[in-house]
């Protein structure tokens, strides 16, 4: 062997890598740190890394520690694939186009199309429901699900077919238990014996408990919408009994309640939004061809109910995201396949729209979630940006 293969092979072995240079609890403080768009592509540097990643307790600290939640968009298409779009990149002023990253769904085998759906998303986390019975628990940042049968309420429930929550339960929810550091799916059903059952899932135990006790005795149940949404530590559904309330299931007492609606609410049987943190009801006025989006800036403060006016542009417009300055982008339909966001500062003013088309124009885009969460992604990702015509809107 030469000296200076000798003298090569010795500088090797001088070398260091930073995880015996650091304890694993500095490497670990360090990648707290770490911004979570950014966190997916360090864990491919170690076997440690990826493991202090992975581990739970590090991604509760990581939620725990984001300074500013990110707000994102996931668009469910076909049976196999999703789409995360990042919403406050659209916000930049030098931002010509739309940020997307294609992510692989959690089945080991592709479902049929209608066999399931997107429920919701807490805390970086997203719930699907796939037939027949079942809930899957996603974390997208370590691509790892968990399966949450719901079979025990098939023989109990009221059905002309075979039970499912996604067409028949009167109440579902998906939210997050601080006091117990768990998550927790909810589903009210008529039972065969004629009486309303309520049902609470603890993911840590997979698990299900009954808590028919809980609920309201007079509730009508055809002036409810049934998919819920989580914010402040309780699950809100809209509802439009007597004068409008929404519905309130709160997690930790285990509990039932309502926040009335604004006296000014111009509409019957709003739709119910989380923006910024902040419970908000919206829907078409059409007498003044407006979009009215009432926001509750101090939770359960009737008198902070505030209201937005934007132009109607499309009948299935929806608000996503609400920022620190007070513009809101709201998504559009107007084709299968392409999702239309529009920003709108708080006069109502147009500010930017960006059409996006996904993928297989002949595969449209079939639900869609807001991530108002630090959402994080798998390592395989795929990410594409795509431009559009200047002035236009359109690629």
């Amino acid at each position: 062997m030469s000296i200076a293969m000798k003298q090569s092979s010795m500088e090797k072995k001088k070398l260091k890598s930073i995880n015996d240079l650091l304890p694993p609890e500095l490497i670990r403080a360090i990648l707290l740190r770490i911004p979570i768009k950014h966190l997916v592509c360090v864990r491919c540097v170690s076997k440690l890394w990826n493991t202090l990643i992975c581990d739970p307790n590090f991604i509760k600290s990581h939620l725990d520690h984001s300074l500013a939640p990110s707000h994102r968009c996931l668009f469910l298409q076909g049976n196999s694939h999703a789409s995360s779009v990042d919403l406050d990149a659209l916000l930049q002023d030098d931002n010509d186009g739309v940020d997307a990253i294609a992510i692989s769904l959690p089945f080991k085998k592709k479902p049929p199309p209608n066999d399931f759906c997107l429920v919701g998303s807490c805390r970086g986390f997203v719930l699907l429901h796939c037939e027949p019975q079942f809930f899957i628990l996603w974390n997208p940042l370590t691509d790892s699900s968990k399966r949450i049968s719901y079979s025990h309420m098939v023989n109990a429930a009221t059905s002309y077919e075979r039970f499912s929550v996604r067409r028949e339960a009167l109440l579902y929810g998906f939210g997050y238990d601080a006091s117990q550091d768990d998550y927790v799916i909810v589903v009210a059903y008529k039972g065969k014996d004629g009486e309303n059952h309520f049902d609470l899932c603890c993911l840590r135990s997979n698990s299900w408990i009954n808590l028919d006790a809980a609920l309201p005795k007079l509730l009508d149940w055809y002036n409810l919408k049934s998919k819920g949404l989580f914010c402040n530590g309780a699950i809100h559904w809209s509802t439009h009994e007597y004068r409008f309330n929404i519905l309130i299931f709160n997690i930790k007492p285990r509990t039932f309640s309502t926040i009335s609606g604004p006296e000014q609410l111009a509409c019957s049987y709003p739709s119910i939004a989380v923006l910024r943190g902040c419970l908000a009801l919206y829907y078409n006025n059409r007498d003044s061809r407006n979009i009215h989006i009432w926001v509750m800036k101090e939770y359960k403060v009737l008198s902070s109910w505030t209201l937005y006016k934007i132009p109607l542009v499309c009948y299935k417009f929806k608000p996503l995201c609400l920022s620190a300055n007070g513009d809101i982008i709201g998504r559009c339909y107007p084709w299968e396949g392409e999702v239309v966001f529009y920003i709108y500062n708080v006069r109502g003013e147009l500010l930017k729209h960006v059409q996006y088309i996904y993928g297989d124009p002949t595969s449209h885009i079939r639900s869609i979630v807001h991530l108002d969460c630090p959402l994080a992604v798998p390592s395989n990702i795929k990410q594409k940006k795509r431009k559009m015509v200047p002035g236009t809107g359109v690629e």
